[in-house]
């Protein structure tokens, strides 16, 4: 199994596990999985990567609350005429105080709110596809850690077999040399070969182990384990043949991906609407209640102001806008056409992953598996040699492996499929019981 960021992760998480064990709390109970859609499902209720996929979501929907608010009214005062000194008495002390009081609101000229606002619901709507692109992606990641784990279980089986037949044959190759019809090194041969599909046994034991430990990290829980039958894995369907419909793009109308090219134009030209409003300059009005301190009396002021647009017109924030509108259009025809690669390779591969697993279970296993026989019996009654048997034993392992093998692709590249088109995983409503009460 090649080197991944996903084992190094499930190796540094052993860490705080073994501090654990220091603890006289009893262990934490693995999740028990017993299909890629409970799996999927108890991703999708504790994964700390929808969390945060969520996260960003609610803070864009709070960008949409502040985008509605109008800007706040200011309070203003002023005081003149007080404290004076020299001159004339009565400027003097308080006096001749005279006090303004009053309110000031700026009013948004050009249609900045409605900008704000339309703005805000596009980012909305592209954070919206970001987390459902999210909720895919994990689906995806969990389901192919699970062929993975599932693969690497049933290859342990393979190679236990492989040493069963290895044993059988050093056994047979044994009473040959005691019977004197074949030289010893025959029997030291099959004791190699014994000795090493035993190791092989064992280090595919060890995978297991960190495929589990790699799912768990996958799913977001401290500890998985299978259930002792995953029917799902032997189940690759009938013929993919040619996807339906022809043209790629309608078979990724269910794609967040490429829903999401064109939400990101949509955003960025609500940028620009918003920069063209920020032009706008907003006038300033205000009313006031001035107070007379000599005369004790009372007079209303009223005044309105509004910034001359000579010299900052948003010039660059409006130029910036309309590059990103460039930029996003461009992305997006690009965009279009890597995905429709992606999607008709991986399409291929997948009808490739059917058609090998087709092969090797109809023709390819059961010549092997026939072979193999044949070569064992007859190579205790003389008719075979020890290479022949040891050709068949190989060839009937390798087969079941590459089958196995097969099957983890099939079941890896058809996750790939459906994340693609936007296809999730069938999961129930029911909330997932989480091993120590992780549930959300």
């Amino acid at each position: 199994m090649p080197f991944s960021v996903a084992r190094l992760t499930a190796v540094l998480a052993v860490v705080p596990a073994l501090a654990f064990a220091q603890d006289s709390r009893p262990p934490v109970a693995p999740l028990l999985v017993t299909s890629p859609q409970q799996a999927v499902e108890a991703a999708l209720t504790v994964s700390p990567a929808l969390r945060g996929a969520g996260a960003a979501r609610q803070a864009v929907q709070a960008d949409a609350l502040q985008a509605r608010l109008r800007p706040n009214p200011e309070l203003r005062g002023s005081f003149e005429n007080f404290g004076g000194f020299g001159g004339r008495q009565e400027n003097r002390g308080v006096r001749a105080m005279e006090s303004t009081v009053g309110l000031a609101q700026r009013i948004e000229l050009g249609g900045k709110r409605s900008a704000r606002i339309g703005l805000a619901a596009r980012s909305g709507e592209v954070a919206a596809l970001d987390f459902t692109g999210a909720r895919l992606e994990i689906a995806r990641e969990v389901v192919t850690a699970l062929a993975t784990a599932e693969a690497a279980r049933r290859l342990v089986g393979v190679e236990r077999e492989r040493a069963r037949l290895a044993a059988e044959t050093l056994r047979a190759a044994r009473a040959r040399v005691e019977a004197g019809r074949d030289p010893l090194l025959q029997a030291e041969r099959a004791e190699v070969v014994r000795a090493t599909a035993d190791i092989a046994a064992e280090r595919a034991q060890r995978e297991v182990e960190i495929a589990l430990a790699d799912l768990a990290v996958f799913i977001g829980v401290p500890r998985v384990d299978l259930a002792p039958r995953q029917a799902w894995f032997d189940d690759i369907g009938p013929n993919p043949g040619r996807p339906v419909p022809a043209d790629p793009l309608a078979r990724l109308s269910g794609s967040p991906e490429l829903a999401r090219l064109e939400a990101a134009i949509a955003q960025q030209r609500a940028n620009l609407t918003l920069q063209r409003a920020t032009a706008v300059p907003d006038v300033t009005i205000s009313g006031d209640v001035r107070r007379f301190g000599d005369s004790n009396e009372t007079a209303f002021v009223a005044g309105a102001s509004i910034p001359l647009p000579f010299y900052d017109l948003n010039q660059g924030g409006i130029a910036r806008a309309q590059a990103e509108v460039t930029r996003a259009e461009a992305e997006a025809d690009r965009g279009r056409s890597v995905l429709v690669a992606i999607l008709v390779a991986a399409e291929q591969r997948l009808a490739l992953a059917w058609r090998s697993v087709d092969t090797l279970r109809r023709t390819a296993l059961p010549s092997a598996e026939q072979a193999a026989r044949f070569a064992t019996l007859g190579y205790g009654e003389g008719r075979f040699s020890f290479l022949e048997v040891l050709d068949a034993q190989r060839a009937l392992s390798d087969t079941r492996a590459q089958l196995v093998e097969a099957i983890q692709a099939f079941h890896a590249l058809r996750a790939q499929v459906q994340r693609l088109r936007g296809d999730l995983p069938a999961v129930s409503a029911q909330p997932v019981n989480a091993p120590n009460g992780s549930a959300r």
